[in-house]
């Protein structure tokens, strides 16, 4: 979070805002996905705790500061996860050297309106190591946890995945995409920024909502309370209005667009201010992250997210098939002890007399000198979009503890008259 303080006027909110409703089944069901683990996973990468594949090179990203170039691996790491998910990606450059990462999830009944689940993802300091857990580390790994979980989902409102750049110089990257989209007139719903939710060391799992009387901010943040109460998530919201101009959501009242920010303990709140005493330095680790108060704070916001963005009906592999055949490159990549390779099948490349022809398939690992190591895959398929969990400890043939020494490994997917070859790293 952006580097200087104000004073808020405060209202604790002690009651259930909303009466009489009955939770919808499909967000309790999004909502109880969200997984602590792969929160801290996505942490561990983007922290510098495990390396990265990016620029076909191994990173580790031990700051995201300005000008440090852990920023320009960081900005390709998370567009690799957001393309993971099946996002339509890009990288939104802006001057300075920025730029913010988008991924767009497009809506089925108004796509042309825009719900924007967001954090900052650069860091500080500006010199020597800067993991920001907290700042922001905890916000970014929000919006892949929310990107993980809704991608599976169609909703009726575009949903845009959003990671700003150089917010800690200036809210710089958020203020370039709001002064954009106000000017090309875009319809954007609402904004739901988190900034700085892992750290909660009282244990009273307060979290701030700041808000703005900016358009329907105000109907925004009654959202966040009315999921924490209809779900049962059970933060201690308090509200926060006027809200803090130091993060990313102030760009977006700046130009009248309806956003709030959840944030922890930021502000004096009947005499007590919770607020990380590792802020802005190089200590700023994982270990310090609150757990259970973290994931709360994910479970409000994609609830939030999920409830505004009106989901439809869970995304069927069978239901949504493509047009191409793609070999994705492995993710975790380099991996100790197992990889995910997904790829995805063609629709249908034969029929005969009307009937489908699966493709037969076959997708094997092999080492540097083209000795087969594994086949993971060896039969017939339909199209669609498949996962294939890799692991040295195991095979499908039986084979256990595959006796493989780090390196570089290769594998291969054939489909009809399809072939393409990714490599992968072992690190153990």
């Amino acid at each position: 979070m952006k580097r200087y303080y104000r004073i808020f006027f405060t209202l604790l909110i002690t009651y259930s805002y909303v009466c009489a409703q009955t939770p919808n089944p499909k967000i309790s069901t999004i909502i109880n996905t969200v997984n602590i683990d792969s929160l801290i996973e996505n942490l561990k990468y983007i922290t510098g705790e495990k390396p990265v594949n990016v620029f076909n090179s191994i990173q580790y990203i031990t700051s995201r500061a300005y000008l440090n170039y852990g920023n320009i691996n960081a900005e390709e790491y998370l567009q690799q996860r957001l393309k993971k998910y099946g996002l339509n990606t890009y990288l939104q450059t802006f001057e300075n050297g920025g730029g913010n990462v988008i991924g767009i999830q497009q809506g089925i009944s108004k796509p042309n309106q825009h719900i924007i689940i967001c954090a900052h993802f650069d860091s500080a300091p500006f010199s020597g190591p800067a993991p920001g857990a907290d700042d922001n580390g905890s916000g970014t790994s929000a919006v892949l946890e929310a990107a993980r979980i809704l991608s599976q989902y169609k909703t009726d409102y575009t949903i845009i995945y959003a990671l700003w750049d150089n917010e800690e110089i200036g809210l710089r990257g958020s203020d370039y995409y709001a002064k954009l989209a106000n000017s090309k007139k875009d319809s954007i719903v609402a904004v739901i920024n988190m900034d700085m939710i892992g750290w909660d060391s009282n244990g009273d799992y307060l979290t701030e909502v700041h808000i703005k009387n900016v358009s329907t901010s105000n109907q925004l943040a009654a959202t966040v309370v009315n999921v924490n109460d209809l779900y049962g998530i059970k933060l201690k919201l308090a509200y926060v209005n006027p809200g803090s101009g130091a993060s990313d959501q102030a760009s977006f009242w700046n130009v009248g667009y309806p956003a709030i920010l959840l944030i922890e303990n930021y502000t004096l709140l009947n005499g007590i201010r919770d607020f990380n005493s590792r802020y802005h330095q190089s200590n700023d680790l994982i270990q310090y992250i609150n757990r259970t108060y973290y994931e709360r704070c994910v479970k409000a916001s994609i609830g939030t997210l999920a409830t505004l963005a009106g989901i439809q009906t869970t995304t069927s592999i069978k239901e949504n098939i493509p047009n191409t055949i793609v070999l994705n490159q492995n993710f975790p990549n380099p991996f100790n002890p197992s990889t995910v390779i997904s790829y995805q099948l063609a629709s249908p490349m034969t029929k005969r007399s009307g009937q489908t022809v699966n493709s037969y398939v076959s997708l094997k690992v092999y080492d540097q000198l083209g000795r087969e190591v594994a086949t993971l895959v060896n039969e017939e398929q339909q199209p669609g979009f498949y996962n294939f969990q890799f692991s040295i400890l195991n095979t499908p043939a039986g084979r256990q503890g595959l006796q493989l020494s780090s390196g570089i490994y290769f594998y291969r997917l054939q489909a009809g008259n399809f072939t393409d070859t990714k490599k992968m790293i072992l690190m153990k």
